[in-house]
């Protein structure tokens, strides 16, 4: 297998079927371990580099969507017959608990790539667009203000296999509604599978590993800033792998014991579901914390001829170019992560200035935080204060300002 995503393709056309009769035998006597069977057709290390190619597309969609979730929450002029008086806070609050969240995924990716260079296959910067007949993603990509319903989505998608949450089936029913019926996948199983291929060496044999890529080209903890809760492993050993691995995995679902003050992703996910008010269609919420911002924009300058599409295209001027100045940046962060990543070799040279492998990591940074508006981050936060529509009727802005019934701080 050569990583090409048509070739892909093929492997997951019949695993669908496989793995609907798996959960079928599942549902009377869950596993403690559930893991993904691998079709006929592909070598162990073909399956291997399957399924890091699709961790790391889902750890990249579940970034974007976390990160426009979290841009989306206002910071102040909320609406609503009993907004809090401590909103902002709140809303704060919640923003860096998602961006934090982010960040982390973005680890779990350079962690997979060092495990995808480890087995000697192609890197993967990939995401999902259009996701293809699949049981492995957790849901449809949609870029959407945060709400209670997206939110059980990302609890859903990264919850572990029998949660102790008394109200987990109630959000699991949700999220499955919101995403056409299909219930979302959980994460965690794509990493037990993971975990179960790279321990065994009768699956990975040792000649499928490149114990030196870890010398030449790592994606290091130091080099990428990969401390406190952030997960960046270098690996050298099938040990190493399974612990980066078992690492990953932990931090989205949370172990038996968890340390303390170290929740897993889907705790803290599961404490802003329980917060967070009802605001969809059909209720009068009690305050709403998030902008009025489309789901799914775009800045194509052709009318589209679908209503939906067409209700979320950006049309004024001046937004669509800060938009498209986004798209520009976020496109110049993949490149230097991967170009980043295909060079060996020190960050610095002997008097301590930027290698090209060194200048590239410290573009993408700067691409990620920037100064003020200059990097996403910034970018972001302009975009979200910005009308949508060039003739703005109040429904169609990108972000509007609203009225509170109650004084902020």
């Amino acid at each position: 297998m050569t990583g090409s995503k048509a070739e892909r393709f093929l492997a997951v056309a019949d695993l669908d079927d496989s793995l609907a009769l798996r959960a079928a035998a599942e549902r009377a006597e869950p596993p403690t371990v559930q893991t993904i069977p691998k079709p006929d057709e592909l070598s162990w290390w073909d399956w291997a580099v399957f399924l890091l190619h699709t961790t790391a597309e889902i750890e990249h969609v579940l970034m974007v969507q976390y990160l426009y979730a979290a841009y989306s929450l206002a910071d102040s002029s909320f609406v609503g017959k009993q907004v809090p008086i401590d909103a902002a806070e709140t809303t704060q609050r919640w923003r860096n608990t998602i961006a934090a969240i982010a960040r982390e995924e973005m680890a779990h990716l350079l962690t997979e790539q060092n495990l995808l260079r480890f087995i000697g296959s192609p890197l993967n910067f990939d995401r999902e667009d259009f996701p293809f007949r699949s049981m492995l993603y957790p849901f449809p990509l949609t870029l959407e203000p945060l709400s209670k319903t997206s939110l059980a989505k990302y609890v859903s998608a990264e919850m572990p296999a029998n949660p102790a949450e008394p109200d987990i089936e109630e959000i699991v029913a949700r999220a499955t509604n919101a995403a056409g019926g299909v219930r979302p996948n959980r994460v965690g199983v794509l990493f037990d599978t993971l975990i179960d291929i790279f321990a065994d060496a009768s699956k990975l044999t040792d000649a499928d590993l490149r114990p030196l890529t870890a010398v030449d080209w790592p994606a290091a903890p130091s080099d990428w800033l990969g401390f406190g809760g952030l997960v960046v492993r270098a690996v050298s050993t099938r040990a190493e792998a399974v612990a980066a691995l078992q690492a990953v995995g932990e931090q989205g679902e949370g172990p038996d014991e968890r340390p303390p003050g170290k929740p897993s992703l889907f705790l803290r996910f599961l404490a802003v579901y329980r917060e967070f008010p009802e605001t969809e269609p059909g209720a009068e919420p009690d305050w709403v914390p998030t902008k009025s911002i489309p789901a799914n924009p775009t800045t194509s300058p052709a009318a589209a001829t679908d209503p939906v599409l067409e209700r979320n295209r950006i049309t004024h001027p001046v937004t669509r170019l800060w938009a498209q100045l986004f798209n520009v940046r976020y496109r110049m962060v993949l490149v230097d992560l991967a170009h980043a990543l295909q060079l060996s070799g020190p960050l610095t040279d002997d008097q301590g200035n930027p290698t090209v492998r060194g200048s590239l990591r410290d573009w993408a940074f700067i691409q990620m935080r920037g100064q003020i508006v200059s990097g996403m981050k910034g970018l972001a936060g302009t975009l979200t204060s910005r009308p949508a529509k060039a003739t703005p009727p109040r429904a169609t802005r990108f972000s509007r300002p609203r009225r509170s019934s109650c004084r902020t701080p």
